[in-house]
This record gives structure tokens, sequence and C-alpha cells, in this order.
């Protein structure tokens, strides 16, 4: 099946540049917002996209006409009865997402593909809230939708080897980088990310600084701290979703005390003014951060804070690739914008290395800190990474 027209439930910050990745691919699409005003904001937004582009030289006036012809949005599902596939792209609420489902379930042609961007929720599940589970898959594109080139895509438990094919090559029609996973929650880069986070928060409990800890990350090769990530994200959004990383995975994504105050409190940052840190509003840009944001001179403890988020950040990449998840390195450098892998990085520091220093802090800092069982078989089995000649990779020595 080719893919000829496609349509966009949720036109938010995700659905708005998904409709312009798509209609910039030369793609007919179609978008829905519950009221008039959300319609006309998404349409908005997607201008705004299209202007920056226009004044950067990468397309003509013409061009840019020609791919706003291809957009129609309403506050209705005009249209859909034709449509090849449809992302949904509405809040990350379990409730929402079904009746969104059932609606469209009922209006597209048999034939038809579903995909959804959840980032955490089971695929397998949100196929159940429809007649199609052959026609339905995991679609999560990472934010902002037109610059970030991965899109993780999840198959569930009933989905067909076509249907799969079909997005694949979608996404690759888009000029993306398509990444085939297994379903499990949060899937590859959220958990990655959520393991991050936590330990962020978890550091914060011993009284570390906001602004060390964000330092750390980066030092850590992090292209933004953890807690300068969540403000901009939003920590309900964040807290939902590691949320579920703890209902599927125990204890090790068990969310600090902290993260759960400052989310119980409405702190969600940017868009609220408050998060981990304060921000003030300025004339023209985004909100400026304000007050102590600065970080320590102490090279030697944020040294001490970056190798954890390291280690464990590459403890669960490890149990990732033990549960037949591949392709881990390039999908968290595409989608998190790690400079290398976890897998990549454990055989350049040592997996020795890593193990010991996991193994040390396992009763005082808890089960994150447990080795993953694959990285224990790998040390023992002497494939210890670079300096070796292998680990996770082979290296000629």
């Amino acid at each position: 099946m080719d893919i000829e027209s496609v349509a966009v439930v949720g036109g938010g910050a995700m659905g708005a540049g998904i409709v312009y990745t798509v209609s910039h691919s030369g793609f007919r699409v179609f978008f829905k917002e519950l009221n008039d005003g959300l319609v006309k904001k998404c349409q908005d937004q997607v201008n705004r996209i299209y202007r920056s582009v226009l004044n950067k030289g990468k397309m003509t006036e013409e061009e840019v006409k020609k791919a706003l012809r291809l957009i129609h949005g309403g506050s209705d599902y005009k249209g859909f009865e034709e449509i090849d596939l449809v992302i949904e792209a509405v809040p990350e609420d379990v409730t929402v997402k079904k009746r969104v489902f059932q609606e469209i379930d009922r209006l597209c042609k048999p034939e038809a593909i579903f995909a959804s961007n959840t980032s955490a929720l089971p695929i397998s599940e949100l196929a159940s809230f429809t007649e199609r589970k052959s026609k339905f898959i995991g679609m999560h594109w990472f934010n902002p939708p037109h610059v970030m080139r991965l899109i993780e895509v999840i198959p569930g438990l009933e989905t067909s080897e076509e249907t799969v094919k079909t997005t694949m090559a979608f996404c690759e029609a888009l000029k993306k980088v398509p990444i085939r996973l297994k379903e499990c929650a949060g899937f590859l880069v959220a958990r990655l990310l959520g393991m991050y986070v936590n330990e962020a928060f978890w550091m914060l409990g011993e009284k570390f600084r906001p602004a060390d800890i964000d330092q750390s990350g980066i030092e850590m090769g992090m292209p933004m701290g953890p807690f300068t990530l969540g403000d901009m994200a939003g920590w309900d959004v964040v807290h939902h979703a590691n949320q579920t990383l703890y209902e599927s995975y125990g204890m090790r994504f068990k969310i600090p005390p902290l993260f759960h105050d400052l989310v119980t409190s409405g702190k969600f940052g940017v868009k609220t003014g408050q998060g981990v840190y304060s921000y003030q509003k300025v004339e023209s840009g985004p909100p400026q951060k304000t007050g102590d944001v600065s970080p320590s001179p102490n090279q030697q403890e944020r040294e001490m804070l970056s190798n954890r988020f390291l280690w464990t950040v590459i403890n669960e990449g490890i149990r990732c690739l033990d549960e037949g998840i591949v392709d881990i390195d390039r999908a968290l450098q595409l989608g998190a914008g790690m400079p290398k892998g976890p897998l990549n990085w454990a055989d350049e520091v040592g997996l020795d290395w890593i193990f010991n220093e996991l193994n040390n802090r396992k009763e005082a800092l808890g089960e994150r800190y447990w080795p993953a069982p694959l990285l224990r078989r790998k040390v023992k089995a002497g494939h210890l990474g670079q300096k070796v000649g292998k680990g996770f990779y082979e290296y000629k020595t």
C-alpha cells in the first residue's frame, strides 16, 4: 500500500510540526483540532515554520504556496474517509486517545493505517480500541518534529508486517530515519531519558545544586541538562511518562519525592513560569531563567555527577539490548542528541569500570545501580570494550 494522503489529529506543537513535515514532502494532509480557534493556532504555527524556511532561502515563495495548498484544517473529521494514514498527536492521556481512535475507526476506510505518536503508552493497548489491530502502529516523533530526524516505529502484538513496511517507507519518504523497535514501556529514547531525569532528582535530594546537576549532564555529553530539558518539555508531561516507566519496570524507575513535589505544586516549567528554575517573560524571545543558574567551579564534584549519569544511562541501555532492542546507539544519537550511544560509550570507558562502579554503589543507591545481567556476563567473559578489542562491538587491535 502506498501512502498518498495523511491526516493528523491534534494540532499542538507536535501536530503542527508533523503537518509541516508531511506537506513539505509533497503529501496532502488534513489536520483536526477541537475548535476553530485551535485550528487557526495550528495553521499559524505551520505558517511560521514555512516563513522561517523561506527567510533562510531554503524554499521559494512559489514552493511554499504549493506546499500550503496541500494542507486542510478543521474542527471535524471532514475528508478523513479517504485518508491512507492517520497520525494521532493528542495529549498523552489514554482516555483521550481511546476516544479519538474509536471516532476515527468508524470513519476511516478499512485499509487506512493508524499511527500513534505516544512516547510511552503500550501500542497494543491503543490498538485494542479499534477494529484494525493489524493496521495499527506506533510512530513516535521527536520535538521539534520538523527538525529531529528520528522516528521510532513500534509494531504492536498484532501489527502486520505490511503495515510496518509501509510505515517505514513513509518515514523515509519524509527524509526521516525510522528505527524499528520492540514494544515496551518508553520504547527506547524516552526510557533512557527517563533514567537521566530521575537520576537528576535523586541528586537534587542529596542537596546538589540544580545548575551543577545540569552542567554535569552537559559535561557527560548530553546537549542539555536534565532540569533545563524538563522545564522546556513540561514536568507534567515528563512525570506522566516516567510514571509509566515505574509501573512497567519497578523500583529502578521509582520517581524521586522531589519530582513528585514539583509536579503536585503545579510547577511545570517554562509554561507556568516556575519549574526547577524560575522564568521571567521578556519583550521578545523565550522566557529567561532567573536566580541561581550558574554552576560552581567544583569540577571534581561535577565529574562524579557526570559519571552517575553515564553509569545509569549505560546500564539501562544494556538492559534494552538484552531485551532484543536494536539500533540503540543510533537512536540515542538522533533522538536525544548524544554524541555517542550508550553501548559505544561503554566500550570506550571500559565495561569492567562501569560494572565495578555500579556494583560498589548498588546497596547505597538502589536498584537502578544493580548491574544489568548482560553487563555482568560481558565482564565475566572478558569482553571489556575497546582496550581488549571486543565489547558490544569488535575492534581491530
